[in-house]
């Protein structure tokens, strides 16, 4: 009987682990000055879609569009929170924080955002 009822407790959770509850929660945590995101939508690129990023304030920071490959990067910006939309996809919170610029060792991680349709937002790094 115990297995029954961890089966049922326990699949629904691998099952939308990946989900974000609540789609206006999409946020990313990253270190450095520079955003680099691809947007996927319908498993697709989301090619040559209009991005818009916002100060906390509002005011508008970065005007673009993904490339062909779905791609985008923004560069030199301060530290904060800011308000990435994505024309097509939706938007997300990104907050660039500076204490994740520098790995212990004083390696410079590489950070990239990846927003998929229906996800939470997923950011990484490399070391080169």
């Amino acid at each position: 009987m115990r297995w029954i009822v961890l089966s049922l407790v326990f699949i629904p959770c691998l099952c939308f682990a990946s989900r974000c509850p609540d789609p206006r929660l999409r946020q990313a945590v990253i270190g450095g000055d520079t955003i680099s995101a691809s947007v996927i939508l319908d498993t697709k690129p989301l090619m040559f879609a209009q991005v818009r990023l916002y100060f906390s304030s509002g005011k508008t920071a970065w005007v673009g569009v993904t490339d062909k490959d779905g791609r985008f990067r923004i560069t030199h910006l301060s530290p904060g929170s800011y308000r990435l939309e994505v024309r097509g996809w939706g938007r997300a919170t990104i907050l660039l924080d500076l204490k994740l610029t520098k790995e212990p060792n004083g390696q410079v991680p590489d950070w990239n955002v990846q927003l998929m349709e229906n996800e939470c937002v997923g950011a990484g790094f490399s070391l080169d």
